[in-house]
């Protein structure tokens, strides 16, 4: 490829890139003004200043606008799940990704809603979607490796994981009168981690205790 048409082609990518930043731009600025139930192309145009197809064009349709604004602040998500530090302590793993998890879903109510809807597309291995999934689902499945957990029950704790974090999650956005405790989020999961796991809790906090005397 000769220099001039170099030049035009990294042009064309720039302005592809410009056209999609101030789209999904938009698309955040009405979500947060509008709700996901007020959100729609036809007022997405209005704001952003581009057609319906370019809108299209780039995303393929709404549902694949929503999955792409949905990807970017999960990226957030996934680098903050990233820097928990891999340990021989499971359960304090499992907390902590956890606790991660719960403070940004609080902090990012839409983006939460948006992640809880039906998609018609199953996340791309490489998506930040799938890597919080493999991130978050990782200490569990290492606990039925090790035996502590037999197959059936590890679906079970994460589906008791999963309802608990959601209510602990959404409650707060959705009734904002409430006088929540602010130690809600971390109690109810200790409790809900000591109901599971009882003896491998027990045995966690002995060996910390003994590690913080020396």
């Amino acid at each position: 490829m000769s220099p001039p048409a170099q030049t035009a082609a990294l042009r064309r990518q720039q302005n592809r890139a410009e056209v999609r930043r101030t789209i999904l731009d938009a698309s955040e600025a009405l979500l947060a003004e509008s709700g996901y139930r007020g959100f729609s192309v036809r007022a997405l145009v209005d704001r952003c200043g581009y057609s319906a197809p370019t809108l299209y064009h780039h995303f393929g349709d709404k549902p694949g606008l929503l999955d792409a604004v949905l990807e970017e602040r999960l990226k957030d998500l996934v680098a903050e799940l990233e820097r928990v530090p891999s340990e021989t302590d499971l359960i304090a793993q499992v907390r902590r990704l956890c606790l991660v998890f719960a403070r940004w879903g609080i902090r990012n109510p839409m983006h939460y809603y948006l992640m809880n809807q039906p998609r018609e597309r199953e996340p791309l291995p490489g998506s930040a979607s799938h890597r919080a999934v493999e991130l978050l689902s990782k200490p569990v499945t290492t606990l039925s490796q090790h035996g502590d957990l037999s197959e059936s029950e590890v679906a079970l704790v994460r589906q008791s994981l999963w309802a608990c974090l959601h209510g602990l999650i959404s409650l707060p956005a959705v009734r904002p009168d409430e006088d929540w405790s602010e130690n809600l989020l971390e109690a109810s999961l200790d409790a809900l981690l000591r109901g599971w796991l009882p003896e491998l809790v027990e045995a966690a906090q002995t060996e910390r205790g003994g590690s913080s005397g020396r």
